[in-house]
């Protein structure tokens, strides 16, 4: 598992860098992006385009925050790259239906840590913003997340973006442990984690431009099983 793991980080670097190099680079980089990032969703058995509409998302967030379009590009460019430490977690853990016991769940958060390794290991600037995402975006801004308990504005913000961006889809996605949310519902988890799980700031962004980023679901639905 660990030749494995050190394999797949080398290849991620050396694609990172080589793509740096070439004329279409943000293309291709998106191109890459999707394709990792769906290859680990699919680890999971997940059904696809949630790591496109992760990154629609992040870049909505970004624009409505009033970053400059180096940083909104870049998040895009980044985020499908959150979970990918989930490629050193097992099979049995990361595809149980039903909770995970305690020593699973510690197994589990160990995907943050592993993905800002790998990541870490390509010299560019899009590999160590997403590096970032993958250590940081299950802090919580009361500090009760992983894997340092930061809290507040002491998490980066692409971690806090990627985060409410991350379960805003999730939520709306059925899953092998759970059904598909409404709207109603979506709305009501925000506002209840907002000052908890959320940065307060991003979760008024949410719901004033609820309908923007719903519709990003219905422009990238989820791929049918065959």
């Amino acid at each position: 598992k660990l030749n494995l793991v050190e394999m797949f980080a080398n290849n991620v670097a050396l694609i990172l860098e080589t793509l740096t190099k070439l004329h279409d680079m943000e293309n291709s980089q998106k191109e890459l992006m999707y394709i990792v990032g769906e290859a680990i969703e699919a680890r999971d058995e997940a059904k696809g385009s949630h790591v496109k509409r992760v990154a629609l998302i992040c870049e909505l967030l970004a624009k409505k925050l009033s970053f400059d379009s180096q940083f909104v590009s870049a998040i895009r460019l980044a985020s499908p790259l959150h979970d990918i430490g989930k490629i050193a977690i097992p099979d049995d853990i990361l595809r149980k239906h039903g909770k995970l016991d305690e020593n699973e769940w510690q197994v589990m958060q160990t995907h943050a840590e592993v993905g800002c390794d790998l990541l870490e290991q390509a010299n560019t600037s899009m590999s160590k913003l997403a590096a970032k995402i993958a250590h940081f975006h299950h802090e919580n801004w009361d500090g009760s997340g992983y894997p340092d308990a930061l809290s507040g504005e002491d998490i980066p913000i692409e971690a806090r973006i990627m985060a409410i961006a991350d379960v805003f889809d999730s939520l709306g996605s059925k899953q092998c442990y759970k059904e598909s949310w409404g709207e109603e519902d979506i709305k009501a988890h925000l506002l209840k984690e907002r000052g908890n799980k959320f940065d307060p700031q991003l979760v008024d962004i949410f719901m004033d431009n609820f309908e923007e980023f719903a519709n990003i679901r219905v422009n990238y639905p989820d791929k049918k099983k065959n």
